[in-house]
């Protein structure tokens, strides 16, 4: 069974466009605190950040939703919803509701996509965001907050064709005490329009796409 933070390898595919603006959303169903809390996601035109994920908010900077992590919270995506990943690549380990593309999933994937492709490329990324922070956080924790503001409620104009089929999003990341990861202060997602798959999301310096 998958650990929270030795996770074994899984497997997958992904691939490739889109535009337009994100309505749906990401919620956290925290059936119990530690491992076993659960990330589930439901479409929702109103919904805003993760429960227990901040305010989020919108930046006049960006024109879009800011990706607020809570120094304490939940652990993300919790064990239940990493737990099919020992056996099957393509199990869904989150999902976002949005206009350009529809439903878009983050599987368990491979090294070439989703969860497995984030923590084996960018775990150490991730860490750096929460490196200086006092936060009980992980770095997976970081990512999904981040990813969701990204997919729901991205900076004006985004997301735009990434080349390849893929396209980009991006937003910015705060914590809730108002500071901001440094360097990175900004996420990227790219996400395949052809299968509606997350291929990777990693911290970056730049505001856009």
């Amino acid at each position: 069974m998958p650990q929270k933070r030795s996770r074994s390898t899984f497997t997958g595919l992904a691939a490739v466009l889109a535009a337009g603006l994100v309505i749906g959303g990401f919620v956290v169903s925290n059936a119990r605190q530690g491992d076993d809390a659960v990330s589930s996601v439901a479409p929702s035109a109103t919904a805003g950040v993760p429960v227990g994920e901040g305010a989020g908010g919108r930046s006049a900077a960006s024109d879009g939703g800011v990706a607020v992590i809570d120094r304490v919270g939940p652990d993300l995506p919790g064990r239940r919803a990493l737990w099919p990943c020992g056996s099957d690549s393509r199990a869904r380990v989150a999902s976002y509701g949005t206009t350009a593309l529809g439903t878009v999933v983050m599987q368990c994937g491979n090294a070439a996509q989703g969860y497995e492709h984030i923590r084996v490329r960018h775990t150490a990324d991730w860490e750096d965001v929460l490196r200086g922070h006092t936060t009980s956080r992980d770095w997976d924790d970081a990512m999904f907050t981040a990813v969701h503001t990204a997919l729901t409620d991205p900076q004006k104009g985004l997301p735009v064709d990434a080349g390849d089929g893929k396209v980009c999003y991006a937003a910015p990341v705060r914590f809730d005490d108002g500071s901001t990861p440094s360097p990175d202060g900004f996420v990227k997602v790219i996400v395949s329009a052809t299968t509606e798959r997350v291929i990777t999301a990693y911290p970056t310096d730049e505001s856009d796409c």
